[in-house]
């Protein structure tokens, strides 16, 4: 049975900086090629492709800063999201180690994740042990908490825009799979706790 997405361990893509130079994001998800087949021209396409020709164009990036500032991660999200076949660019800073503990005595850390979607206004979640810039403790302690739950759209990740040429038709078949309504949930508190388990 083929899965609806997969997971892209390996993928260079045209730098959205359109500066000709090649790209790694930290993480990719791609749709299944018996949804989304591959590309028939490697590179810019259409529909556009890594620059190996062996996967279709990411829908969904993400990108993780630790040594990087906010503001490099923000400007290089938003360059992903200026790129046609990006749907949502993930963004997480991971912010230096402090030297208080929490109550499990970790390394308190404050951590902001930002979420940008096509056509929707974005949104932020500060979800370390404790606020950036002071010791308050976030709301985010405990696993499944809606508040600090991020829910991408798996129909994003078969957002497949018109092409102008090649008659190139995508296998979506309508009605379409009940799956593609559901969402990725990713629970930032265990995003959280592997980072702190990490450092």
């Amino acid at each position: 049975m083929d899965f609806l997405i997969s997971y892209i361990l390996f993928i260079v893509l045209p730098s959205p900086n359109a500066d000709g130079l090649s790209i790694v994001p930290d993480t990719a998800v791609r749709p299944s090629k018996t949804y989304v087949p591959l590309p028939p021209n490697p590179g810019l396409g259409p529909p556009p492709s890594d620059t190996r020709g062996k996967n279709p164009h990411a829908r969904i990036v993400c990108e993780v800063a630790v040594s990087q500032s906010y503001r490099g991660l923000k400007k290089k999200c938003e360059l992903w999201m200026r790129q046609q076949y990006v749907r949502c660019a993930l963004g997480i800073k991971l912010y230096d180690l402090r030297t208080t503990r929490n109550t499990h005595g970790q390394f308190n850390r404050s951590m902001k994740a930002k979420l940008w979607r096509q056509g929707m206004p974005t949104i932020k979640w500060h979800f370390g042990t404790v606020q950036k810039g002071s010791n308050v403790p976030t709301g985010c302690n405990s696993p499944g908490n809606p508040a600090y739950q991020i829910n991408i759209p798996i129909s994003d990740v078969f957002y497949d825009p018109p092409i102008p040429n090649i008659g190139y038709v995508p296998l979506v078949s309508f009605p379409r799979p009940a799956i593609l309504d559901g969402n990725f949930t990713i629970d930032l508190y265990e995003i959280q706790q592997g980072v702190l388990d990490s450092q």
